[in-house]
């Protein structure tokens, strides 16, 4: 069964953990006598709470890598590290990488390829750092077995990239290599301005391309369900079905396709046989091709006639008027004749009109700018063309004439009012001016529309979804099914990028309907189509289809030139740095926007650019960029509308491709926002606009502020937090003081916060807060500290600190900028705009000030070093609580206590200060100095931590080995102590500073004379509270008696005995051999009591072994 990374990571602990175990045995068990390492962390864990009943394992990993990380030594033994001198601090940091491994594998968690040969390339380390070279091989096959299933494994997906032929990063294709464009869009041989389909230059013979010629122009025509149902009207129509369409009205917004409908109907009177057309085209006109003498079309382009002339190009007898022109269109000189009469009168040609249709049928008449040649009608007289009132009779009928005729069909283009649309181009009714021709153009409109609407059918135009399929039709080739079928892959690829990543996109996007949008828009994303089609075709001369295809065109063509490697082409890769689109781009805005563009949104001088090239995690995906392009395309066109701005949500679908992490967008978004002129942004919405924002007058105050302010408001803060801190470690708390005399000199541990000027560097030893902090443990203003070891210096990291001043300018100069509102002249949006910039900005700085403030800087030193060095200490956690962060993690690295245990003060006692106790004993107040002066003892909280320690021994049934007794003075006269207290006697005694600490033995021998010199009546008195003396005098005549006997009785840690009778062997027998002449014997005595009884085993077992140890009398007993 193959490994998982969990077991591989498993059997390195399972091997970790002895060789652990062998190396502290080695480095510590010698100096703990008849103790082992175990020892060391149970005195620890208990002295902060643990049961007593925990067990420890030697072979425990967890209690091997706990030895190494968290000073246990110098808990027991204040400047003891005997592992320093073995493993470098590099080692000691493999230890603290596999103590995560090892609570994460505790806990069940998985491990990626890359973590799993990082751990076992970390054990394997630790592993011959220790001396352990049989494990340490055996973890290394676990990681060449790993490395070598993990390259397996990238073999095998490398090989199914191959498969899929041109695959690029994360399974998804270039555009490029799916679906080409046309070769005009690709060579940017086409002119835009040609989207503009033109009737009169087509029917003129004037077009070159596609649109003169039926079969390219069908070949690119997306039949639409609007589309096909006219061509189906028109075909039955010209065929002689008098219950199709006499008439048609092309009624929609500006570009939305009249002009191309109206080609499609010419194009299919041109007298080509339907074979010729596309399958789909063909198979409608196929009636078409059973007319004898074809179809007659007429093509009546208002803007090309002039009303106020009479035409005679091209052989025409000097036609005035639109009924003329429609009669020489459809039979020449002969035709024109039936109305010719009408013609030179200006009026309307009446039942003419009938006649010339009946003659000339089947035949299409298509008119299209009406409005605009019957808008120049308008209070005039005397024109060639007739007045306004005959233009609308005329109008009427044309449309009867045509309904009464077989074979006829009049399709009138009419432009359509606007849904509302809230910008400044329409007016009155909504219609556009610049299509329409303003007041005179709106009551041609009207007039029109309703003499139009009482016989004509209306046209269905193209629906948004239609519309993707237009312009990809009109910019690609056509894919074949090869190519479906890649395409269908992509986007179902794409959608579940968007599920992996749900929350961070629109739920439309989550949907399966969703793969089919991409699917019918590839290879353009259906988010630039919305943008374009929802929000860009609002604006002003825009045009709706036919804007998108010029812009389109344009964008397509740039990005193939360029060699676009998106897979697909969206609101976040349009090249906004390239001419050819910003100019196509910015026809339709304001003026001012082709210098937010350089500036804001694309180009090497931009914002977005400057912000990926600073950092590397924006800049490998040049995220920053597409964001703000995105941006960009999805906002502007609403800028003017009330409900302006684009969402998150939105702006991550136009950018985001697998491979994106979605996550970084938003602080690439917040970076953008936070140094961009022009970018908005409220209520969660982005908009880029023309008026600079107030980012400019932010980032020159910003830029301005002296130092000393940043640092006044970085004391503020700190100030703050130690009002609200809930820490119980520090007696004081003293924030940035100004000079060394502001900080006491007082024996109580107090935190000194060094201000933000004064930084530290990891492993510097040179830094200016280690300097800082030499001369507060030195002096207090000129005179020398006396207290060193009470304090404790919190520094700023260097880099962090940068990144603190950085953020606290910025929350000062958007503060100025919301202050100063008024004077500074903002309006609404732009003061909400700089409060929102404030509040963000003061989050940055809290979060910030966590970050930079975890230097503690500590006074330590060897008990037989000359001086103390400064050792440092990490304090950086997950808590907001600064101060109370710091407290703990110092006291969990052993450097400072809340409380220290009898046992281990009367080590202390016995070791680095036993000169001082030399003499027999040491006061309260001396002893709590000596622990606030210097650095090789444990640093305590207060005097309190050491009361309440050495009133502990009271609890400590072996205080006669690491313990002591109290007193109130010593008698040099008597040479004994006044009112000795052993932690024996009932009453416990209340300590001051000139309680004495006596040794026990001391103790021990005062307490023998005592009971023999007095009755069992005459004992001194227990009092709680102050030591007093109420020992009787001495009889000054009565001998004092020899002691020439001792006895003394112990019960054993029956785990650990081996302990304790070290302890017994070097505090009793050794004493007592040392005396001349002295003869000691020491027997050992066993009682044990099983309820269940001892078994067979069991018996056997001592039994033998007693008698191999030469125990004199031993047994088991019934009973």
């Amino acid at each position: 069964m193959a490994l998982s990374n969990r077991d591989r990571i498993g059997k390195a602990m399972e091997l970790l953990g002895p060789a652990l175990n062998r190396f502290l045995t080695a480095a510590i068990d010698p100096e703990v006598p008849n103790g082992t390492w175990l020892d060391l962390l149970r005195i620890k864990d208990q002295g902060k709470g643990a049961a007593p009943t925990k067990t420890y394992t030697a072979d425990d990993p967890a209690n091997g890598l706990r030895m190494i990380t968290e000073n246990v030594t110098g808990t027991v033994r204040k400047g003891w590290y005997p592992l320093n001198g073995m493993l470098s601090r590099v080692q000691e940091s493999y230890a603290s990488e596999l103590r995560d491994a090892r609570n994460r594998q505790a806990h069940m968690e998985s491990f990626d390829n890359d973590d799993a040969q990082r751990i076992l390339d970390t054990a394997e380390r630790l592993l011959k750092a220790i001396n352990a070279p049989a494990e340490a091989e055996q973890v290394r096959k676990l990681r060449v077995d790993l490395r070598r299933v993990a390259a397996d494994r990238e073999d095998t997906k490398a090989a199914r990239q191959l498969d899929l032929a041109s695959v690029a990063a994360d399974n998804l294709p270039p555009w490029r290599e799916i679906l080409s464009p046309h070769p005009d869009v690709a060579s940017d041989n086409f002119n835009a301005a040609e989207f503009a389909a033109d009737l009169y230059t087509v029917a003129q013979g004037k077009e070159a391309g596609e649109y003169s010629d039926p079969v390219q122009f069908f070949e690119r025509t997306y039949l639409t369900h609007g589309l096909r149902d006219l061509i189906d009207r028109n075909v039955r129509r010209l065929a002689g079905d008098m219950n199709a369409s006499p008439v048609v009205n092309l009624q929609t917004n500006f570009g939305g396709g009249k002009t191309h409908s109206m080609l499609a109907l010419w194009h299919l009177a041109s007298g080509l046989g339907s074979i010729e057309y596309p399958d789909d085209v063909a198979n409608l006109a196929k009636p078409l091709d059973a007319l004898p003498n074809g179809v007659r079309r007429v093509a009546l382009v208002g803007n090309q006639m002039e009303p106020a002339k009479t035409d005679t190009t091209d052989g025409r007898p000097g036609i005035r008027t639109i009924w003329g022109e429609l009669a020489w269109q459809l039979g020449g000189q002969e035709a024109y004749e039936i109305v010719a009469d009408a013609d030179r009168a200006s009026t309307n040609p009446g039942a003419s009109l009938r006649e010339l249709f009946a003659l000339y049928s089947p035949a299409v008449i298509l008119i299209d700018e009406w409005v605009a040649y019957a808008r120049q009608l308008v209070n005039s007289s005397g024109l060639p063309a007739g007045d306004f009132d005959t233009q609308f009779t005329f109008a009427q009928t044309l449309t009867e004439a045509a309904k009464a005729t077989k074979g006829i069909q009049v399709v009138i283009s009419i432009p359509a009012s606007y849904d509302n649309r809230p910008d400044s181009s329409t007016s009155g009714d909504d219609v556009n001016d610049e299509e329409v021709g303003g007041e005179y153009g709106r009551e041609a409109l009207n007039r029109l529309k309703s003499i139009v609407g009482r016989t004509a059918d209306h046209w269905l135009p193209a629906n948004p979804q239609e519309s993707f399929e237009i312009v990809r039709r009109r910019i690609f080739a056509a894919p074949d099914g090869a190519t479906l079928a890649k395409i269908s892959s992509i986007a179902k690829s794409l959608v579940d990028y968007y599920r992996r990543h749900s929350t961070e996109f629109p739920s439309e996007a989550l949907e399966p309907a969703y793969i089919d949008r991409i699917k019918a828009s590839y290879p353009i994303h259906p988010e630039l189509f919305d943008r374009l089609y929802e929000d860009w075709s609002t604006l002003h001369r825009f045009q709706r289809t036919r804007g998108v295809l010029r812009m389109m065109n344009r964008i397509v063509g740039t990005l193939w030139r360029s060699e676009d490697a998106g897979p697909l082409i969206m609101p976040g890769s349009v090249p906004l740095d390239r001419d050819s689109v910003t100019t196509e781009i910015t026809q339709y805005l304001e003026d001012n926007f082709r210098s937010v563009l350089t500036q804001d949104v694309a180009g090497e001088e931009s914002t977005p650019f400057a912000i990926d090239k600073e950092s590397e995690l924006y800049g490998k995906r040049r995220t920053t960029q597409r964001l703000a392009r995105s941006v960009f395309m999805g906002a502007t066109p609403t800028l003017h509308t009330a409900h302006k701005g684009v969402d998150k949500p939105r702006i991550f679908l136009g950018t985001a491709i697998p491979g994106d992490v979605p996550g970084n967008f938003h602080s690439a978004l917040d970076h953008l926002a936070n140094r961009a002129t022009y970018l908005y942004t409220d209520a969660g919405r982005y908009w880029y606009d023309t008026q600079a924002n107030t980012t400019r007058a932010a980032r020159d105050h910003a830029a301005n502020l002296p130092d000393a302010d940043v640092w006044a408001e970085v004391a503020e803060r700190l100030q703050a937090a130690r009002q609200k801190s809930r820490d119980r470690s520090f007696v004081g708390v003293h924030v940035c003081p100004d000079g060394t005399s502001d900080v006491p000199d007082e024996a109580a541990t107090r935190l000194v916060i060094a201000p933000l000027k004064v930084t530290h560097t990891a492993r510097s030893t040179s830094s200016t807060a280690l300097g800082w902090a030499k001369d507060l443990l030195e002096h207090r203003g000129a005179a020398n500290r006396g207290y060193r070891n009470s304090l404790i210096v919190l520094a700023a990291d260097d880099k962090r600190a940068r990144e603190l001043d950085e953020a606290v300018r910025e929350f000062l100069a958007w503060r100025y900028v919301h202050q100063n509102a008024d004077t500074l002249g903002l309006g609404g949006q732009q003061t909400r705009q700089a409060l929102t910039r404030m509040q963000r900005h003061d989050t940055v700085v809290a979060d910030r000030l966590l970050e930079t403030y975890i230097w503690a800087i500590l006074p330590t030193q060897a008990p037989d070093a000359p001086t103390y060095t400064l050792d440092t200490l990490n304090t950086g956690g997950t808590t907001d609580d600064l101060v109370a962060r710091t407290g703990t993690k110092i006291s969990d690295n052993s450097q400072l206590a809340t409380t220290r245990s009898s046992t281990l003060i009367g080590m202390d006692l016995s070791g680095p200060i036993a000169p001082v106790w030399a003499s027999g004993h040491v006061s309260v107040g001396d002893l709590y100095n000596l622990y606030a002066t210097y650095p090789y003892l444990t640093r305590l909280r207060d005097k309190t931590a050491l009361t309440d320690g050495l009133l502990s021994v009271y609890n400590d049934t072996s205080w006669s080995v690491n313990g002591f007794a109290f007193a109130y003075g010593w008698d040099d006269t008597e040479q004994e102590y006044i009112d000795l207290h052993l932690p024996t006697d009932a009453a416990t005694p209340q300590l001051t500073d000139s309680t004495l600490i006596v040794k026990p033995d001391l103790a021990q021998a005062q307490r023998e004379r005592e009971a023999a010199r007095y009755g069992p009546g005459d004992d001194p008195v227990d009092v709680p509270g102050p030591i007093k003396n109420t020992r009787k005098p001495a009889d000054p005549t009565q001998p004092k008696p020899v002691v020439t006997r001792y006895w003394g009785a112990m019960t054993l840690n029956p785990d650990f005995p081996a302990k304790d009778f070290s302890t017994v062997q070097q505090e009793i027998l050794h004493h007592l051999a040392a005396t001349p002449g002295s003869s000691v014997e020491v027997r050992i005595e066993i009682s044990a009591t099983a309820p269940s009884g001892f078994d067979e085993a069991c018996q056997r077992t001592v039994r033998e072994n007693g008698n191999t140890l030469g125990f004199d009398d031993s047994g088991f007993d019934i009973g």
